[in-house]
């Protein structure tokens, strides 16, 4: 009788499995126990089952022009779940799959869970998506379990990575699966799958705190996404009226709105970030740094907030304690790239080089897409004067990424800044087909045609980008302004410096350019009131004070002009120009004797410039030669 049929109490004896070949039997016991088993799945079959369910997600704006690109996953029949930070400030936003339609099949939003960052889509009804629905597991991933990552990382297409939970971790109350599996910008809104295929969590890249240390929300929520939007009715349209005021630059209401949403929910992520925004568009510094200390102070397990309190301390000129808070953070989150990138422009501006190089290396070991760690390397070696590491390092960035704007720009710098101005044009030509015509491309030849001597093409590039609505406005007038004056056509310079100091009046650059024009265009009397100011506000820089004594001079006023450029010589002493100048301005002010003392330390500097400023400003006077 077979071993299965055999009675409870059969006399047939049974021997203890102490053999290999009992062994097998057992496992084809256990076969026949279980005839269906549960079986991990490879990484290519994983890949083969759910890569169709995974969509690459684009948003655009009102102009139709792409802005972003993440991932969207299927849980439904015309149904994708993303995060909702990438829908944000978009006007259209669309799924492509690559055999769908060329142009994307628009979707609507259905659903909004922003506490948690899950946010619904909707197919409409005559569109087809490529894949199906993938099973939500609902249960927690055991930790050190297979797990892969499915998604359009860096928007080069839906791609599979593989990794191991690493655990289970609490952000203000809610769980995320943190994980290995290696994900990029474009990775967010993608599948977190199990080693059966099934949705564990979905991907968002920008809650990340390092190489290989990343998170999920987890994929049970998306089952709650509709009742939790439903429940936020009333908050969700305060956040979209804010958004929109946010959308139109309505500051003032914004400003107003935000405060009210502060007072009623201070700890209130949404409220503090639009708090931000409107006092940024206010340009409220005190307001903004404020709301931004708010902001951290409410997300603290949030490093990207942290670094970006820090980046606004460093443009304040708060230099020390921004370095101070980046050292925290680099001790509080070690694997979190921002933070070394953050450290390392503090320790730039400190002048603490090797320490800074340090630190933006340690910062790329932890995210190679961290564009901003490369341009600070390229920055520094440009300052050591060794261009070709900058553009070695900018080409191949432009390699890796034929489709992004910001290496090429880079690259184009890199050779302007090695004065091969032809090649930096060449490279501007040759931007990737969807932002040739864009208002930083054109900014930029703008750039580099005047560095070409060609400035009437440098005027109409300029206009283009302000035309096509450049977000830094004032650096394309003070470079129509720059075009004009090379033309000296003064009129037209000095509108487009006060069009720059309109834009942006607390820039002392552009008012200092200002005052240049003016100057030059015969309407010194009008630049005296801006050096005066300028002066008193910085008095320590010598550039101001120059242009001070040129224009008192050029008010006949020579006297004045001469202490001017006196305290030029006190933070420049060796400045062969402005002892030539002052030489000419204590002759005109009938300073004889100083003005020979001044010859006499122009000719301790340079015997030329000596004797150029002694035919020019003193042997008309004096008739003979020294």
């Amino acid at each position: 009788m077979p071993f299965l049929d055999l009675p409870v109490h059969s006399a047939v004896p049974l021997r203890p499995f102490s053999s290999t070949r009992h062994l097998v039997s057992l496992a084809a016991l256990l076969a026949l126990a279980h005839p269906d088993p549960v079986w991990a799945l490879s990484a290519q079959e994983v890949f083969a089952r759910s890569g169709g369910s995974v969509a690459a997600l684009e948003t655009l704006d009102a102009s139709g022009r792409r802005v972003g690109v993440s991932s969207a996953t299927q849980v439904q029949a015309r149904r994708f779940v993303t995060i909702c930070e990438a829908l944000e400030g978009a006007q259209t936003v669309r799924l492509r799959w690559p055999d769908g339609p060329q142009e994307g099949v628009p979707v609507a939003v259905a659903a909004r869970d922003r506490e948690r960052n899950l946010c619904l889509v909707d197919l409409p009804e005559a569109s087809m998506p490529q894949g199906s629905a993938l099973t939500v597991q609902r249960e927690l991933p055991p930790v050190g379990s297979r797990v892969y990552a499915v998604s359009n990382a860096a928007g080069l297409g839906v791609g599979i990575s593989e990794g191991v939970v690493s655990g289970v971790r609490s952000f203000r109350g809610q769980r995320y699966i943190q994980f290995t599996a290696p994900v990029s910008p474009g990775s967010e809104g993608g599948a977190l799958l199990d080693a059966e295929g099934r949705l564990v969590g979905v991907l968002d890249y920008r809650h990340r705190a390092g190489q290989n240390v990343n998170f999920a929300p987890l994929a049970a929520w998306v089952d709650e996404v509709v009742a939790r939007s439903q429940a936020a009715a009333a908050q969700l349209q305060r956040f979209d009226a804010a958004t929109e005021l946010l959308r139109n630059a309505r500051w003032t209401e914004l400003s107003a709105l935000s405060a009210t949403w502060v007072r009623e929910q201070p700890d209130d992520a949404d409220a503090l970030r639009f708090a931000v925004a409107a006092a940024a568009g206010l340009k409220d510094a005190p307001a903004e740094l404020a709301a931004w200390r708010e902001r951290y102070r409410v997300s603290p397990e949030q490093p990207g907030i942290g670094v970006s309190l820090g980046e606004l301390l460093l443009m304040r000129g708060l230099a020390d304690e921004a370095k101070a808070h980046a050292e925290r953070l680099v001790a509080a989150q070690p694997e979190f790239a921002k933070a070394h990138l953050l450290l390392a422009r503090t320790q730039e501006v400190a002048r603490a080089n090797r320490e800074a190089e340090a630190s933006y290396r340690r910062a790329i070991e932890l995210d190679t897409w961290l564009l901003e760690a490369y341009q600070g390397l390229a920055r520094m070696a440009q300052a050591k004067g060794d261009h070709e590491t900058a553009i070695a390092i900018w080409s191949r960035l432009s390699g890796l990424f034929p489709e992004s704007l910001q290496p090429r720009i880079e690259l184009a710098r890199a050779y302007m800044a090695a004065r091969r101005n032809q090649r930096a044009y060449a490279v501007l030509q040759q931007l990737p087909a969807a932002d040739q015509d864009g208002s930083i491309a054109w900014f930029w030849r703008g750039v580099a045609l005047l560095r070409l001597d060609a400035p009437e093409a440098a005027v109409a590039a300029y206009r283009k980008s302000l035309e096509r609505q450049l977000e830094y406005r004032e650096e394309a007038w003070r470079g129509i302004g720059e075009a004009m004056g090379a033309m000296q056509r003064w009129p037209e310079a000095i509108a487009a410096f006060q069009a720059a100091v309109d834009a942006t009046p607390s820039n002392d650059g552009w008012r200092y350019n200002l005052a240049w024009s003016l100057n030059r265009g015969g309407r010194a009397a009008e630049a005296l009131p801006i050096l005066s100011d300028l002066t008193a506000k910085s008095p320590d820089e010598a550039s101001y004070w120059r242009l001070l004594g040129i224009v008192l001079q050029r008010l006949d006023r020579p006297r004045e002009a001469a202490n001017a450029m006196e305290r030029v010589l006190q933070r420049a002493p060796r400045d062969v120009l402005a002892w030539s100048e002052l030489v000419a301005m204590r002759r005109a002010a009938g300073l004889h004797k100083e003005a020979r003392d001044a010859y006499q330390q122009l000719l301790a500097l340079d015997t030329k410039a000596a004797a150029d400023s002694y035919r020019r400003s003193m042997l008309p006077f004096e008739g003979t030669a020294p």
